[in-house]
């Protein structure tokens, strides 16, 4: 009996063991704060003004650790996971149509919790859109750093159910190593070799006992993208606040629903609305731009900030 309890608990043991190694692995050390949204975890290093990073759709918070890691000489920098990503808790009470205005209050919170008067936000992608979200309703962020932003292109309704239609959590759930390797290459100009650290991360979840609610929230996030559109609140944005592309992105604009659409077009547009705002354009960049250029991204935002 006494050698059967033992092997139960060798089991049991390694099935835990499983289940946290098939998270992304940050090779630093994660901290965790319980919000009403849900345990969320962040990695936070460095002294001085505090930025806070905010990772885009499937990703995590190492999509920001190479930037964060070059400004953490001279500014505090927390880089989040957001709810249902990385370690931080999975969702299980949202609304999927609110999906960014949940993140944008978790946020909030974040800071409230943290005690952090005054903060830049720094975001990427769908965490760029969140970004700009949290800057219209929170008076602690005082400046934006938004690199390759969502939110700046809109949809009609007819595309709007077309990117739906093609995003449901299946399609993520059923996505092979070809796939997502192929998905990956799709975010680079070039993707770097230490890209794979990102992709081994990927392949990891699919291992995960809850990876269908990962899936699940990846498609939630496109949901959310579409039906909190920023561009018509760009003029109540007070804060100064710097764009950044990848002059090679991909994926931003859209190249099949909008062909004739650049990145020129979209950063001149919202340089119009944004009442106080800068933009660089970094050369051989796609559209993970803070993990391909990392160098360019730190010392553009350094230059904004100081």
């Amino acid at each position: 009996m006494k050698k059967f309890i033992t092997i139960i608990f060798c089991i049991h043991s390694l099935a835990l063991f499983a289940q946290h190694d098939c998270r992304p692995q940050y090779g630093q050390p994660v901290q965790t704060i319980t919000l009403s949204q849900g345990p969320v975890a962040y990695i936070e290093k460095g002294k001085g003004p505090v930025i806070i990073f905010i990772h885009g759709l499937g990703g995590n918070l190492s999509h920001w650790s190479k930037v964060s890691d070059q400004l953490s000489a001279e500014y505090c920098c927390i880089i989040l996971d957001l709810p249902g990503y990385g370690r931080s808790g999975k969702i299980t009470n949202t609304n999927s149509k609110d999906q960014l205005q949940f993140y944008a209050d978790a946020i909030d919170e974040f800071l409230a919790k943290k005690k952090i008067r005054k903060a830049v936000l720094a975001g990427h992608s769908m965490g760029a859109q969140v970004a700009m979200i949290s800057a219209l309703q929170n008076k602690r962020i005082k400046k934006l750093v938004l690199a390759a932003p969502a939110g700046l292109e809109t949809f009609s309704e007819k595309e709007a159910q077309l990117l739906l239609a093609s995003t449901p959590a299946a399609v993520f759930e059923k996505q092979d190593e070809a796939v997502i390797r192929a998905n990956f290459k799709m975010n680079f100009f070039q993707q770097p070799p230490d890209a794979e650290t990102l992709i081994q991360d990927r392949l990891r979840l699919k291992t995960c006992p809850d990876f269908k609610s990962y899936c699940e929230i990846v498609s939630h996030g496109v949901k959310g993208m579409l039906a909190h559109p920023v561009k018509n609140e760009l003029k109540n944005i007070q804060q100064p606040t710097l764009i950044l592309f990848g002059a090679k992105d991909a994926l931003i604009p859209n190249k099949f629903l909008h062909p004739s659409l650049t990145i020129d077009d979209l950063v001149s547009e919202a340089r119009s609305l944004l009442p106080v705002s800068q933009s660089k354009i970094i050369e051989g960049a796609g559209h993970m731009l803070p993990w391909e250029k990392s160098s360019e991204v730190a010392e553009a935002i350094k230059a904004f900030l100081q």
